[in-house]
């Protein structure tokens, strides 16, 4: 039986009407903070009391700065132990991670401990070097935390309190084996807070087999969560949706384009690129330190639009995103949430839209539905219509910008070799455009032709249009057309296999 959970009955507006130290609360003057969100009103007390804490929170509703701040005031004044931290907060990316532990870390100066970040895809070694000197709190992911304990460079017998970030999200990337590894390596009767978007299935196991007595706290409820924002569908024509796309990004202001694929992040990034707007990707397979550099450049505001998988759809807290786009629509209402969840946050407004195409916007409908959103489908007849000014988009400049991501931002590693990367591909955009052009034209004309005349209209360029229309890639697209990029007529067979060759070698 799934145990009996009580719900907190204390209420504090103000942080220093809370049991905070003086060093903690300077630190949150400093940065603009005096009233507690509901989540941090409501968590604080008892997580400050030592209480094991179960909520069920949004990503942006403040949640990591209610627990680093009841870790850095209970840790306060500790003594350090050599491979021993105090505090672990466990959360599924690297990403996430780095989040919490910049948000932690002013704290933490403040009152003289140390937090450490303890994460895949970097340097092990330097992270069992600093755990090994000694640290208060470790912020990690499940698969590089039991590296390190398996190596004996990070011991859990004397963690007093543990944070699971993200339960959902953790159980959901299969996770939650490893996170019950490691909350049965720490001490029995410490403290645990755990806090997830949903509270059922692995999840509430996990709950009932670690939580002793928790007290159990809510926020607004998952569909709840995009009531706030304003939402819109635009319903499109394949052949307008790199021009729509290019619009909406190079509107004023932060915006966070979503693509279902890592190959597709990338394509939309670098035609952006090409027509004038500073983008960058960030998806799994960038190399760690390519994607710290990426957020940082974000977060700075050196460039105004990230293109990304859903792996940047959780936890991560970027200021002042004012649109997501859905560049390729949610395959399900909890994955629409978490996209859209990256505006509107705190409070702020924000807009949320979907490019539909002609069989997406039937599906699309019914994941709105099932997240409690109304947004009627809206027909847009091309670039200059009135509903895509009204959402601020405009024309981009034209010509290609220099690649952001070629760029070292403050907080990316020391050593990060940004030479490797290729910028924005003036042949490759030449082609794009060629193969625009011809595929225009074959639909310009295929009414009017009839008999042999359609026939000639296949052979001399119909074949890169049908199979750029049928959203084929730029590769076959190019195979198909000589792969030449200069304009000319399709090559004869006997050339065209070669062109395709070359096509192909030039843009790896």
């Amino acid at each position: 039986m799934p145990k009996a959970r009580r719900r907190s009955a204390h209420r504090a507006e103000r942080f220093e009407e809370m049991a905070l130290p003086e060093e903690l609360l300077s630190v949150l003057t400093d940065q603009g903070l005096t009233r507690a969100f509901e989540i941090q009103e409501a968590i604080l007390p008892d997580a400050l009391a030592g209480r094991d804490v179960l909520a069920r929170a949004e990503t942006g509703s403040g949640k990591t700065l209610a627990f680093a701040l009841s870790m850095t005031a209970r840790f306060r004044g500790r003594r350090v132990h050599r491979r021993r931290p105090i505090g672990v907060v466990l959360v599924p990316t690297r990403e996430l991670a780095v989040q919490v532990v910049d948000t932690i870390h002013p704290f933490a100066r403040a009152v003289g401990i140390r937090a450490q970040l303890v994460a895949g895809g970097m340097n092990i070694d330097k992270q069992a070097d600093a755990v090994a000197r000694g640290v208060h709190i470790v912020v990690a992911t499940p698969g590089r935390l039991i590296d390190l304990a398996e190596r004996g460079a990070l011991l859990l017998d004397r963690v007093e309190t543990t944070v699971i970030d993200e339960a959902d999200h953790m159980a959901d990337l299969g996770f939650l084996p490893q996170v019950r590894d490691i909350l049965a390596a720490t001490p029995m009767g410490t403290q645990k807070m755990l806090f997830s978007a949903t509270l059922d299935g692995q999840v509430e196991a996990l709950v009932d087999a670690f939580l002793v007595d928790p007290i159990s706290h809510e926020t607004v409820p998952v569909a709840a969560a995009v009531a706030t924002m304003e939402h819109h569908v635009l319903a499109i024509q394949p052949a307008d949706k790199r021009s729509v796309t290019a619009a909406l990004a190079a509107r004023a202001g932060r915006t966070l384009l979503f693509t279902r694929t890592q190959l597709g992040a990338e394509r939309v990034a670098q035609e952006l690129l090409e027509v004038g707007v500073r983008a960058a990707a960030l998806h799994g397979s960038k190399q760690q330190g390519l994607r710290t550099n990426v957020l940082a450049g974000f977060r700075q505001g050196a460039f105004p639009v990230l293109v990304a998988t859903d792996v940047a759809a959780r936890g991560l807290h970027i200021d002042d995103v004012t649109m997501v786009v859905h560049v390729d629509p949610a395959d399900d209402a909890k994955e629409y949430v978490h996209r859209s969840g990256r505006t509107a946050r705190a409070g702020a407004d924000g807009i949320v839209v979907t490019l539909a195409l002609p069989h997406q916007t039937g599906p699309t409908a019914t994941v709105l539905a099932r997240a409690d959103v109304q947004a009627d489908p809206e027909e847009i007849t091309g670039i200059d219509d009135a509903a895509l000014a009204a959402l601020g988009a405009r024309l981009p400049a034209g010509h290609p910008v220099e690649d952001p991501a070629l760029t070292k931002y403050k907080g990316a590693p020391r050593k990060l070799d940004l030479r490797r990367q290729g910028g924005a591909n003036s042949r490759r955009a030449h082609e794009r455009r060629t193969n625009e052009e011809r595929r225009a034209a074959w639909s310009d004309e295929k009414p009017q032709q009839t008999g042999r005349g359609r026939r000639g209209s296949r052979a001399s360029g119909g074949t890169a249009s049908r199979t750029a229309t049928r959203g084929g890639s730029t590769k076959s697209t190019r195979k198909r057309s000589g792969g030449d990029g200069g304009g000319r007529p399709a090559p004869s067979p006997s050339r065209g296999r070669r062109g395709g060759r070359s096509g192909r070698g030039g843009t790896r």
